[in-house]
């Protein structure tokens, strides 16, 4: 029996998404330790810590670093920190779960973003664009980590699939999905927003195309993008509040925006780019994804218009194809989404460059363009073989550029390079009751891990208020500024201090005072090969 192409392009969907899942379910248990992410995975995980123990309040998210009292601090809506929360009382509190979370909403950002470029592009084109954004290492490595940004780009995007099928058919419930869904995406991390450029093209080419920039339609958009944008606002503002209310006085990304430092600081370190190119293009999209792209971006749809006459497929709402394509047809959706993701850069580079992960919401850009260069490839090459070897030829190259040249440039993004801390925060859980507090120095100063995997509430060392006035990133410079530091935590309830075995090698060596301070003051209580720990007396 003869399997229809609908068939077969379900199956190579279906396909796809098995691989995609299981790339990023491997070693789905590992804690939150890997180099670059880290910190952040920590941070949301004490969120996510103090939601499940009794902070049920969804827009106050509270740490765990900075000693007693509420530590609220001013973040994006902890959509997934508070659905780890709900889902730790079913299956327990374990990294999988973390993890388990993140990969969900990636496999649905694949399967939203087949249905937006079969909208707006076709069904082939579809396939590539979800094809490679299953297989970008980049891709595959931040839908495993513990953040918003998985979330906010599968939740985006499925917004954006909502609006055009809208626009297609006009019926209004698409667009109050659209809406609702759009406004937890932007509310889960606010540089979802930048999509907001390739949704105007979008709706303008729509209006202009059925000449209804008067209509009905027209005002519906309006109000819902008022609807839409309204909670968002509201939101960030109150998170501003929050930061400017309790301690810690912390706000998400402060400092790593362009009005921060001003634009001549960051053209003395050339905006960054040295560090773009090395930490995202060779690690995250790969030379070859990087060049298909940009190859994409000359090889329009309308190349295929003028050469093969078959694209895009018109339906049945659309009118009439003119010279062999439709009228409404939005050929630069993901032009406008990649200018959108340069203006983001111009804007943030400091941010994205030291926080990776930022750059997710251009991978859909990025896998949509790349696969646009394959298909345009594989039509060329289907002029020479058959339909089908010119495709598994297209694709078989670039699985073998991306998935191997790129996946061993990704290698060092997976290493535990926080295994110590994350060994100290368990040695502190065993030795330390509830109401315990801790100080950790971690294999990176500020780094809350050790504290996580303690499940009890403390400090960094050094704490995270004297960031911003001294430089802590090269070590502990002025011993007599730690003591005090360490005295002053010592006077508001902490218990022990744990220090990871490679820091302790450091301090030993570089700060003969301040060793002598916790020798002198402190209780050793455990050593081993990984760390040290101490207990602080006289407060319990």
């Amino acid at each position: 029996m003869k399997i229809s192409h609908h068939k077969v392009r379900q199956y190579l969907l279906i396909v796809i998404l098995i691989a995609a899942a299981i790339m990023r379910l491997y070693h789905i248990d590992q804690p939150l330790i890997e180099p670059a992410a880290s910190w952040r995975q920590s941070d949301t995980a004490t969120i996510a810590d103090n939601f499940y123990w009794g902070n049920r309040n969804i827009f106050l998210p509270a740490i765990s670093w900075n000693g007693p009292g509420a530590n609220y601090v001013g973040y994006e809506f902890q959509t997934v920190s508070y659905l780890a929360a709900l889902l730790y009382r079913i299956l327990g509190q374990h990294d999988w779960v973390n993890r388990g979370i993140a990969v969900a909403f990636g496999l649905w950002g694949i399967f939203a973003l087949y249905q937006l470029i079969r909208l707006v592009w076709d069904e082939k084109h579809a396939l590539a664009g979800a094809g490679i954004m299953a297989l970008l290492p980049g891709s595959i490595w931040v839908d495993r980590l513990f953040l918003p940004d998985p979330a906010m780009v599968s939740l985006v995007v499925t917004s954006f699939w909502l609006l055009v099928v809208y626009l297609q058919t006009e019926k209004l419930h698409y667009l109050v999905l659209a809406s609702l869904v759009g406004i937890l995406g932007f509310l889960t991390k606010i540089s979802g927003l930048i999509v907001g450029i390739p949704i105007i093209y979008v709706i303008f080419i729509n209006l202009k195309h059925k000449h209804q920039f008067r209509s009905k339609k027209a005002f519906f958009i309006c109000i819902a993008s008022i609807f839409t944008l309204l909670p968002v606002i509201a939101y960030y503002l109150w998170a501003k509040h929050i930061s400017l209310t309790y301690p810690p006085y912390h706000i998400g990304a402060a400092g790593n925006w362009l009005w921060d430092d001003g634009l001549y600081q960051w053209l003395s370190k050339k905006y960054y780019f040295p560090d773009m190119f090395h930490r995202h293009i060779k690690r995250l999209w790969t030379w070859t994804a990087i060049l298909l792209t940009i190859l994409g971006l000359f090889l329009n749809p309308y190349f295929l218009i003028i050469y093969y006459k078959n694209y895009p497929k018109c339906r049945e709402d659309y009118d009439k194809p003119t010279d062999g394509y439709c009228e409404f047809s939005v050929p630069f959706l993901f032009h406008w989404w990649l200018l959108a993701g340069i203006i983001f850069y111009c804007l943030a580079a400091k941010e994205l460059v030291y926080n990776i992960w930022n750059f997710h919401i251009i991978t859909p850009a990025i896998a949509a363009l790349t696969g646009h260069s394959i298909v345009v490839f594989t039509s060329f090459l289907s002029r020479f073989m058959r339909r089908y070897a010119a495709i598994a030829t297209s694709l078989l190259l670039v699985l073998i550029f991306i998935m191997l040249i790129g996946q061993k440039n990704i290698n060092s993004l997976y290493q535990p390079i926080g295994k110590e801390s994350y060994q100290l925060g368990l040695a502190l859980k065993q030795i330390t009751v509830q109401s315990d507090y801790v100080i950790t120095i971690a294999h990176e100063f500020g780094n809350p891990v050790a504290i996580y995997y303690s499940q009890r509430r403390g400090w960094v060392f050094p704490p995270a208020n004297t960031w911003s006035k001294l430089d802590w990133g090269d070590g502990i410079k002025d011993d007599t500024e730690a003591i005090r530091l360490l005295e002053e935590l010592r006077t508001q309830g902490a218990d022990w201090l744990g220090i990871v075995n490679d820091q302790k090698n450091k301090i030993w060596k570089d700060n003969p005072k301040l060793v002598e301070y916790i020798e002198q003051r402190f209780e050793l209580y455990q050593e081993s090969p990984d760390w040290i720990i101490y207990r602080i007396p006289g407060q319990k």
